[in-house]
């Protein structure tokens, strides 16, 4: 087999300048997450200590299901962290690969990725498959630890722009805080009547005496991007 050594050359450079600096941005991105769960187990510990003084009812609880998953309970509300496993970078038309950061040092666009999502506890705790949680922030965090934040408000007031604002214990205190508040703010509403006319057999069977709906607090509000501007 006549294999090209110039091939081989270039495929091995690239495989280790690509693969080099993705593995330090995992590694990266693995350190500011188990800050994260530090963090969300001593906000976790603080507040349930300050809620149940005053009522023994109300549930505060930090779990941690995994190497790259932790939640934090807080009454009806769930908020799960996850780090993805993978590095990614950015679209090409992504406004990111004009900046001088990124221009001068390509890699600098690679980034690890933490998300939180929303539940609802009673979701979680009956097992409710057909219920949904959304998506509310996910941050990308570079080989600098540098980040950027997608999302709703205030989360994205966060942001400094790559290569501007860095990962501090403050900016994880933050993001923390501001996720939990935002997820308060939004109670659970009623969904409209004709819209859970209906039941299936089917339905009726599977959730023994559990709810036989999908719920969500989408029923209640609307994400920043579906509201539609005044005309």
């Amino acid at each position: 087999m006549n294999i090209n050594p110039e091939i081989v050359n270039e495929i091995s450079e690239q495989l280790l300048a690509k693969a080099s600096a993705k593995q330090f941005v995992y590694r990266n991105t693995k350190e500011v997450f188990k800050q994260f769960k530090s963090n969300l187990n001593e906000l976790a510990l603080q507040i349930e200590t300050k809620v149940k003084a005053c009522d023994d009812c109300v549930d505060v609880k930090y779990t941690e299901n995994n190497e790259f998953e932790a939640q934090i309970q807080f009454s009806g509300d769930v908020l799960v962290f996850n780090m993805h496993t993978n590095v990614f970078t950015f679209e090409e038309t992504n406004l990111i690969h004009t900046t001088d950061y990124v221009q001068k040092d390509p890699t600098n666009a690679y980034c690890g990725m933490i998300e939180v999502y929303n539940f609802l506890s009673d979701s979680l705790k009956y097992q409710r498959m057909n219920d949904t949680g959304y998506l509310i922030s996910r941050i990308f965090i570079n080989k600098d630890n540098s980040f950027i934040i997608e999302g709703e408000r205030p989360m994205i007031e966060l942001n400094k722009g790559l290569g501007n604002g860095f990962v501090t214990e403050e900016f994880i205190q933050q993001i923390i805080e501001q996720c939990m508040d935002y997820a308060i703010s939004f109670d659970l509403w009623a969904p409209p009547y004709q819209s859970v006319k209906e039941v299936t057999v089917s339905q009726k069977f599977i959730t023994s005496g559990l709810t036989l709906h999908q719920t969500s607090k989408r029923m209640g509000f609307k994400m920043q991007h579906e509201i539609k501007p005044l005309e």
